[in-house]
Order: structure tokens, then sequence, then C-alpha cells
């Protein structure tokens, strides 16, 4: 299907109305006496000319269900469910050329012109911010940071080498190479060579880059920064070998300065688009912050592993691919992974911000003599099961169901299961061999008997037991099975008489009792086959106590 731009101009600025629906354009002065219909249209894109008052530097951006506008500044972006829109600086409306009016978007002049220095310039992903400058004439690979590629992006879903970028005469030609999702120009797939305009957008994994015509104000270079490849492209390297230029005061901290806590040092550093605000709390793997997107101010959890991880490029890879799977599952009760990646030494996921507190915090207050909750009990194993009857229809385990990894939101009590897919992210790694003794003697009283047993089969039945194990804690202020040492804690777990969580807390219904009890079956028969079988012996629970779930 060849591309064909189409030109509307308006006579009556005050009075100018056009809409678009299934394929049919109606322009006119108002949405009930449209002037003209031009149908069997697919538009892609569309650029406007605004006048915008000399006093205003923005333009205000409202969205159905949103209170507060989004704020489109000169340069900046703001992406909408199905769109995304960019007010372009006056130096980007000048530069960029619109294709002839009969002309293919993939038959665009044989040059741009442009006589400035040209770049591009991520605006959104991991590398977002950065900037690569491009040759006047030669041939430059995009890919995956570490490649043999002269554009390194730090971008999971990016090929080794996924495009190259022919320069000659002024025109930027892609071609696209490899990648699984393809390689795209304004959200376009391409299948062959075409040029990349000025303002337009090349999409390589989940990585934006905006080409751009300089003079650039923001850029550092320095004659001793530039190397030139053995294509004799020359290119500008910034001081940490990365492949990046950053703008002044953007790029990483220098070498000279004070090393302390590692994750300390973290704070007030950005990664990929995430600033890091402050730390909320370690773990065994990484520590876990709340940052901001810089895009879209949205607050996020950001967990950044250990930099013992990855190890190997194994490792990274199985990083990308449990990611993958993770992602895109949305439920009430898992917290959602909205972003992942590499940035420098740091492998991390940006998750949902969930405010609130983990089940930890609050076993931990009724262990101090708090007055526990059955009902709040209750309310934890249904929310739970609800999410592990999805992951379980999509045949995944948790397989790390622990105090510290189920969150408590304040606001409407809804229980958040975190840490999707990390067990099996890590089990293999060489930062897992590190850590894995504290792990397990922090987590060993809330797993399964197949899991702490030689040789046992662990499936979604375990899941199930840790649930019952969180639902004691939760009404008893300590886990179902306590020792002195890990040997005896396995022995009770593997061996020993598991009580009712009633012989501690008096007021504990007998049928929420018997529900706690069947999940912590030590015979995986003997439990729960399913999640949904335990919402069904709940309901009448929930009903007979009003209780709100």
């Amino acid at each position: 299907m060849a591309k064909k731009t189409l030109v509307i101009e308006s006579s009556n600025h005050e009075r100018f109305f056009l809409a678009l629906q299934s394929g049919t354009l109606q322009i006119g002065d108002s949405p009930t006496h449209p002037e003209g219909t031009v149908r069997l249209l697919r538009v892609v894109r569309i650029r406007c000319e605004v006048d915008v008052d000399e006093d205003r530097d923005s333009i205000p951006v409202d969205q159905a269900g949103v209170i507060s506008p989004q704020i489109l500044f000169a340069g900046t972006e703001v992406h909408l469910k199905h769109a995304h829109l960019r007010l372009q600086s006056t130096a980007e409306s000048s530069s960029a050329v619109a294709p002839a009016l009969s002309g293919s978007a993939s038959e665009a002049p044989a040059s741009i012109p442009s006589s400035g220095p040209k770049r591009l310039k991520v605006t959104d992903g991991g590398d977002q911010g950065r900037s690569f400058a491009l040759p006047d004439a030669g041939i430059v690979s995009v890919g995956k940071a570490g490649g043999p590629v002269e554009i390194g992006l730090h971008d999971l879903y990016v090929a080794k080498i996924h495009c190259t970028l022919t320069i000659d005469n002024g025109t930027v030609r892609v071609t696209p190479v490899e990648g699984q999702n393809g390689t795209l120009i304004d959200n376009q797939k391409i299948a062959r060579s075409q040029i990349l305009m000025p303002g337009s957008v090349l999409r390589v994994g989940n990585s934006h880059l905006r080409l751009e015509v300089g003079p650039f104000p923001d850029e550092l270079t320095a004659p001793e920064s530039a190397k030139t490849n053995g294509n004799g492209v020359t290119r500008a390297l910034p001081k940490d070998g990365s492949g990046v230029m950053h703008a002044a005061g953007s790029g990483p901290r220098s070498a000279t300065h004070k090393v302390g806590d590692p994750f300390v040092e973290l704070v007030d550093q950005t990664l990929g688009q995430y600033h890091i605000d402050r730390l909320l709390g370690r773990g065994h793997s990484g520590a876990v912050f709340q940052a901001t997107n810089t895009k879209t101010a949205q607050l996020v959890a950001l967990k950044v592993l250990a930099t013992e991880f990855p190890s190997s490029p194994a490792e990274l890879e199985c990083f990308a691919q449990e990611l993958k799977v993770a992602q895109p599952i949305r439920h009430a009760n898992l917290v959602a992974i909205v972003g992942a990646g590499k940035t420098s030494t740091h492998c991390w996921i940006a998750r949902e911000f969930v405010e609130g507190e983990s089940a930890s915090a609050v076993i931990a207050r009724i262990a101090e003599g708090e007055k526990p909750s059955w009902t709040r009990a209750a309310r934890v194993v249904v929310h739970l099961a609800r999410a592990l009857d999805l992951l379980h229809q999509h045949r995944l385990v948790h397989g790390n169901i622990t105090p510290r990894n189920v969150l408590l939101q304040t606001s409407d009590h809804a229980t958040k299961l975190t840490d999707l897919r990390l067990a099996e992210i890590l089990a293999r790694s060489q930062l897992h061999e590190k850590v894995k003794e504290k792990k397990l003697l922090a987590e060993l009283a809330y797993l399964a008997p197949e899991q702490v047993a030689a040789g046992g089969f662990v499936d979604h039945l375990a899941d199930l037991y840790a649930v019952g194990a969180l639902a004691y804690a939760l009404c008893t202020g300590r886990p179902p099975v306590t020792g002195q040492s890990p040997a005896e804690i396995r022995a009770h777990i593997l061996n020993g008489h598991m009580s009712k969580p009633s012989l501690v807390y008096k007021k504990i219904p007998a049928a929420f009792d018997a529900v706690v009890l069947k999940l912590l079956a030590r015979n995986q028969e003997d439990r729960y086959q399913s999640a949904s079988a335990v919402l069904v012996d709940l309901a009448p629970l929930a009903e007979s106590h009003d209780l709100k779930l």
C-alpha cells in the first residue's frame, strides 16, 4: 500500500472542523455542517501548523478520565492510548520537510534540504534523553549495546544488529536487518529501505529515536571525544564508552565520585526514563526505589538488581524472555510491570507503585502484640487466589509468595502480589548462588514440602501452600512452622503436625480454619487443586460474615 500525503489548509482559522472515523474524513466549520467528505483513507500521521499566543510556550492536552491535562512543551511528547503527540520547536518545524503531495512516503526526495548536523535523539526507552551523532556520510548500524554496532541501545528487545542507516548527500535511509518486532518509522513497520525524514521517529525494540537537525546547544562536543570506526564514520563518544552522547549534566557520575553504598549512590540518578527519588527497601537480590517517569511524571516502584546480575549473556537473555512473559499479564491483584531494561551495570524492572505496606510489616506488628484480624487474612487469601487463578490459567507458577512479596494497598485494602517471574529470572544465576543461603533462611517457613524435599515436584500447588502459610501468619503473628535451626524447620515442614490457627487466635471461624489447613496440607493431593476451588469454599464464608472482598 503506497503512502500519500494529503494537505488540508483552512481559510477560516476561527472555525475549522475536522473529524476522522472509519476511514472517512469530514471537513468544515462545524460537526453538524461538514463542507466536504473524503473517503477510503487510512490516516497514519497528521501534521498540523498551529498558531500559539506569544506569551505561551506550551499546549495543554486533556485526556478522558484525567483531571489535570498533560502539558505539551516544544520538543516533548504526550503518549495517548493510540497516538503520540509531539510539539516541534521552531528550529525543528523549519527544518522538517513533508513528502510531496502526490508521492509515496517510501519514494521521498533523494536528499533532505538541510545542511546542519544530524543526530538521533532517544525520546522513549532505556536510553531516553541520550543522543547519537550521525556522520555526513557513511553507514551506521543500530543494535544492542555491547554488540558490533555504532549505535548501541540498552534495550532488551533490540537485536544485535537491528537496522542500518545509510547517510549520503544529506539523506538518512533506514534498512531493516533483524528484530522480533521489526523496524518502524513513525509507527509504521518497514520491510525495505526507507528515507527517515527530520522529525520522524525510528523505533527499534522499545526505543524511539527521533531524527533531529542541528545546531544542538544542549550537546557537549569535544574534538578529543571523536573517534572513527572502520567504515570511516565519525561519531562522538562519551567518556563512559557507552556509545551515547550525554547532554550537559545528564551523564553518569564521574569515576572520582565518592563511592559508598552502591544502592544509596543510585538515589537522584536516572535509569532509563526513571529518575530515582528515594530508597524504599532492600531484598536479597537488589533494592526497590520510588522513582518518577521523566516523561509522564508517573510514580513507579523501581526494582534494581545487584550488579552481579547478569554475569553472562545467557542470564541477560533469561531476564528478557521471562519479562516478555510477565509484562502483558494484568490483574487487579498483581503488581503491574510497566517497563524493564538494563542501564550501565544495572538491570531494572519498573512496576506499579503501591501506596501501603507489606504483609511482613503487618505480621511483625501482630507478633509484637497488635490484635490480628481473620477477616483481613481472608481478604488476602481471596485476592491472592484471584491473582493465582489467572496465573495458573497461563500455566505460570509464582514460586516465591512470601510476606515481603505481598503488598496491602491503603486506599482500597486490595492485596497486590509482586515479583512475578523474578524467581525464574534468578534461578540459575550467579547472584542466586551468592544469596541463596540467606534467602532460604528468611523464606524457609513459607515453602511447601515439595520445595524443601530433595527431588520434589514443584507446580502451582506450591503457590497455594504459600497462601495458606501467609494466612496463618496474618492470624497468629508467626508462620505455621517454626524451629531453632533450618534443619528443624525443614523437618517440621516434612513431618511435623500442623496446628489450627484458631488455637492461637480464638475468633477464627471453623470454616476459615479448615480452608487454611487444607491449603497447608503436606501431601499435594490433599490440598486445593486450583485457586478457583479456594474461592468457591470462601464464598459462603464471606457472605455469612458480610466480608467486603
